[in-house]
């Protein structure tokens, strides 16, 4: 997958918006995130690689669990965190053949399993707030099934022999996101994501362990 500009948009948005940060503001132990620190996140998000519209289909939100552990410290103004992802979105279509009247039903299952580092500004003057941009690597595994009421539907030769025979091949790919946490105790925050991938939208609770 490449890139959108939309992407590339909300990337440069987002390094404005902390340049002054940046410089003029040193990095300090007193943040929420630093080195050593470990949160696991959970949430649900919209859009993202697979989003299908139209009559016809239903789908569940992208569910997704996240983990990120502050690896390196005292990376000027901020930490670099490593970490891993798992998203799982489930996508169903139903079609009722208007001459035959058989009915066809399409399944599709998206698994990712992606490894993930991010940069985690600190800004002291606000403890609580974990800005951050980041790339994820990613393997996206897809699983496909079709039924149908057409007794003849997975025979070769059957006019809709095609929709049985269907495949769909899994893949690895980059992506970029930006997100922030903002913690309401010292374990408890809760968190956006915006980007491309598993999600163009995510949020949720995160745990700091």
């Amino acid at each position: 997958m490449k890139p959108s500009h939309r992407t590339f948009a909300l990337y440069t948005a987002f390094m404005l918006c902390i340049t002054p940060a940046v410089f003029s503001q040193s990095g300090s132990d007193e943040t929420i995130f630093g080195k050593g620190s470990n949160v696991i996140s959970l949430g649900v998000g919209i859009g993202g690689a697979y989003t299908y519209y139209g009559d016809g289909y239903t789908s569940t939100p992208n569910f997704v669990i996240s983990y990120d552990n502050g690896t390196f410290g005292n990376v000027g103004p901020g930490t670099i965190s490593l970490g891993a992802l798992f998203a799982y979105k489930g996508i169903a279509y139903s079609y009722t053949d208007f001459y035959s009247r058989y009915n066809y039903d399409q399944k599709w299952n998206y698994y990712i399993l992606g490894v993930r580092s991010a940069y985690h500004l600190s800004i002291p003057s606000v403890p609580r707030f974990d800005p951050y941009i980041g790339i994820m690597l990613a393997y996206y595994d897809i699983s496909y099934k079709e039924t149908s009421t057409d007794p003849f539907f997975n025979v070769p030769g059957s006019p809709y022999y095609y929709y049985y025979s269907n495949s769909y091949a899994s893949y690895m790919a980059f992506s970029l996101y930006i997100g922030a946490r903002y913690f309401v105790s010292d374990h408890i925050g809760f968190w956006l994501e915006l980007g491309y991938g598993y999600s163009n939208a995510a949020l949720g609770i995160s745990f700091k362990l």
